[in-house]
C-alpha cells in the first residue's frame, strides 16, 4: 500500500499458540501469564508484540479484565503491537484510546466464509450466535443462551454484526458504482472521440463544398462567356474577359496561400472518396432499416423505383418476391420495389 510504513524494532515479542505442558505443570493460562510478565518487563517504544487470542485460557470475565490492564500497560509503554481477541471490553478500550484502533477481517454475512479483507477503524463481531445457527443449533437453545448473557453485551455484538453487514453491502454497492462510473467514463471518451472525428469530417466537407462551389462559379462564368461569344462573335472581348476572370482568381489564390485550410488536389480526392463511402453507408443503413409499409400480394404489378419495366409478382417468401417480367424472372427484396397496380 502506498501509505504503508516500515519500522525497525529492537525486539519482537510473540505469544501465539498453546504451550500448555503437563510435564512442567503449565496450563494454557499459566503459560500466557508467564509470557505477559515477560512482556510487561521488556516492552518499550522500540518493541513490537504479537499476541493471538489475548487473555484466553481463564474465566472470560476475569481474564478479560486482566487482559485490559495488561493492554493499558503496553499502551503506556509506547510499544507497538497487534493482538487478536474476542473480548468486547478490549474492543471498547481500543475505540476509546487515541493511539489504538480496532480492525477486523471481513466475512460473508450469508455463508460466514472469509473474504480476506482487512477493515480498520471498526471492531469485528465474533458472530457467536450466527455461527451456531448456521451450524444447525436449534434457535430455542440459542435464545436460552442469549438470556444468560448480559443484555448490553448481546446488544453490543448485534450492533457490530449489523455494522459489518452494512459495510459489506455498502462495499458491494460502491464497487458496482465504480464499475458504472468506469463504463460511463469510457462511453464519454468514446463519444468525445466520435464527436472530434465528426467535427473534423464536417470541417473537411465544408472545405470541399467551398472548393466545389468555387469551381462551379468559375465554370458558370466561362459558360456565360461562351454563350456571349456564340451570340455576338466578338473574339477579342471573349479573350479579354477570360483573362480578366483568370487574373481575379489568381489574386484570390495568392491571398489564400498562407491559409492552412487550402486543400490540395490529393486532399480533395480523398475527401470525395470518404464522402462517397459515407453516402453508401447511409444508403445501405436506410435500406436495411426500411420497413415494408405496403403489403404486396401475388399478382400485383410492380416496378423498381429507378426503372420503367413493370413485372408481376409470382410468389412471395419472407421479405422477397419473385417478379415475372415476361422474358425472365428475378428475385428481389420487397423494400426495392414499388406497387404499380394491385391485382
Amino acid at each position: 500500500h502506498p501509505k504503508s510504513k516500515i519500522f525497525i524494532f529492537d525486539q519482537i515479542l510473540t505469544d501465539i499458540g498453546d504451550n500448555q505442558s503437563i510435564e512442567n505443570q503449565l496450563s494454557t493460562y499459566s503459560y500466557r501469564l508467564k509470557n505477559m510478565k515477560y512482556f510487561l518487563e521488556n516492552c518499550d517504544k522500540n518493541t513490537l508484540f504479537l499476541i493471538d487470542e489475548f487473555g484466553t485460557g481463564s474465566d472470560p470475565e476475569l481474564g478479560g479484565a486482566l487482559a485490559e490492564v495488561f493492554l493499558k500497560e503496553f499502551y503506556d509503554s509506547g510499544s507497538f503491537g497487534i493482538i487478536t481477541t474476542h473480548y468486547s471490553n478490549l474492543k471498547v478500550m481500543a475505540s476509546e484510546l487515541d493511539y489504538m484502533d480496532n480492525a477486523n477481517m471481513q466475512f460473508d454475512s450469508e455463508t460466514f466464509e472469509p473474504l480476506f479483507k482487512l477493515i480498520t477503524g471498526e471492531a469485528g463481531s465474533s458472530y457467536t450466535f450466527e455461527v451456531a445457527s448456521k451450524n444447525g443449533i436449534e434457535n430455542f437453545l440459542i435464545d436460552k443462551a442469549k438470556e444468560k448473557v448480559d443484555l448490553d453485551k448481546v446488544r453490543f455484538e448485534g450492533v457490530i454484526s449489523k455494522l459489518q453487514k452494512e459495510r459489506i453491502k455498502n462495499s458491494e454497492e460502491l464497487n458496482e458504482l465504480k464499475k458504472l462510473q468506469t463504463g460511463a467514463r469510457i462511453k464519454m471518451d468514446e463519444n468525445e472521440l466520435l464527436n472530434e472525428k465528426l467535427t473534423n469530417k464536417l470541417s473537411k466537407y465544408n472545405l470541399l463544398y467551398e472548393h466545389e462551389k468555387k469551381t462551379i462559379n468559375i465554370g458558370n462564368k466561362f459558360s456565360t462567356l461562351v454563350d456571349s461569344y456564340h451570340k455576338h462573335g466578338k473574339k477579342r472581348r471573349l479573350i479579354s474577359e477570360m483573362f480578366n476572370i483568370i487574373e481575379i482568381e489568381n489574386k484570390k489564390k495568392q491571398k489564400k496561400l498562407t491559409n492552412d485550410k487550402n486543400l490540395t488536389t490529393k486532399e480533395i480526392l480523398k475527401i470525395k472518396d470518404e464522402s462517397k463511402k459515407d453516402f453508401l453507408k447511409i444508403k445501405m443503413k436506410k435500406k436495411l432499416n426500411k420497413k415494408v409499409e405496403i403489403k404486396f400480394s401475388v399478382g400485383d404489378t410492380v416496378k423498381i423505383p429507378t426503372g420503367k419495366s413493370e413485372g408481376i409478382i409470382d410468389s412471395i417468401k419472407k421479405n422477397k418476391a419473385i417478379v415475372n417480367y415476361g422474358n425472365f424472372k428475378t428475385q428481389i427484396s420487397l423494400t426495392e420495389i414499388e406497387l404499380v397496380k394491385s391485382k
